[in-house]
């Protein structure tokens, strides 16, 4: 169990719909309701309730959603890069891999944003990744995982668990997740999401951090929205009362880096066939 929660949000806009082939063809960009109705509202929320976390979003976003991107960070936020385009990053050759943070590292860069993080789209890392994000400037990782540290590249590990991502349980395309887990292949309702995702946080093995992972996509739409409310302010008021830190995860990073951890190996990783949208 930890007192510590990383508060993360996964995904922006149509970009992982995009690279999956799911975006009708000629549909306009730029108009994504992920964006245009859940980002404000969930910025807001965050606002009202003074937690700040890590949005992890595809750098193609620049392009469709600077305004949104910016805001994001004049609001306090940290910014994260998650690919170009959702691209599922354990599937990258070499060449692939250093061209994707090549355009996304510009990109981020012509709008001023300084970004420090990474969350690989499906999870798993390849053979180079954290030595090439190191020279990209970013010092915290958030893949697939098991136990928080720092690898021998100098990059903090903040890993995530299927267990506390929402999409595990609300996500149709997950039904493999959730088989594992002995639950329905259907999506959960949302406020039963909610209810495994607490009990998770409460059982978190690695004392470091629980990694929490959110997608406003999966937001949308008065019950879900309700859920997710109810969630945060629930966070925010432990967090008040200080049964826990909820944080951002450059904060729990620097922490990390600061107490010099053992050195994690540096080695890929899968999660198998299922095409993930975290």
């Amino acid at each position: 169990m930890t007192d510590t929660i990383v508060l993360t949000i996964d995904n922006l806009g149509e970009a992982a719909e995009l690279e999956q082939g799911r975006w009708p063809a000629g549909a306009p960009r730029g108009q994504h309701p992920s964006v245009t109705q859940v980002l404000p509202r969930l910025l807001d929320l965050l606002d009202a309730i003074a937690l700040r976390a890590t949005f992890f979003v595809e750098a193609v976003n620049t392009r469709d959603y600077p305004a949104a991107l910016l805001e994001i960070a004049a609001r306090g936020h940290e910014l994260g890069f998650h690919a170009w385009r959702h691209e599922r990053w354990a599937n990258l050759s070499d060449d692939d891999e250093q061209d994707v943070i090549d355009r996304s590292f510009a990109a981020y860069a012509q709008l001023g944003l300084d970004v420090r993080a990474f969350r690989p789209p499906g999870g798993g890392l390849n053979r180079h990744t954290t030595r090439r994000l190191r020279a990209a400037g970013v010092s915290w990782c958030s893949a697939k995982g098991e136990r928080a540290g720092v690898d021998d590249a100098g990059m903090a590990h903040l890993p995530f668990r299927w267990d506390l991502v929402d999409a595990t349980y609300l996500h149709r395309p997950f039904a493999g997740l959730r088989a594992e887990r002995g639950l329905p292949a259907r999506p959960l309702a949302p406020q039963q999401a909610v209810v495994r995702l607490t009990d998770e946080l409460g059982a978190e093995p690695d004392p470091t951090a629980a990694t929490l992972v959110l997608h406003p996509f999966l937001m949308a739409g008065d019950a879900a929205w309700s859920a997710y409310e109810g969630l945060l302010r629930e966070l925010a008021g432990r967090a008040a009362a200080g049964a826990v830190r909820v944080l951002p995860g450059g904060l729990a990073a620097a922490g990390l880096l600061g107490r010099h951890a053992a050195p994690l190996p540096v080695v890929g990783s899968s999660i198998g066939s299922l095409d993930v949208q975290n």
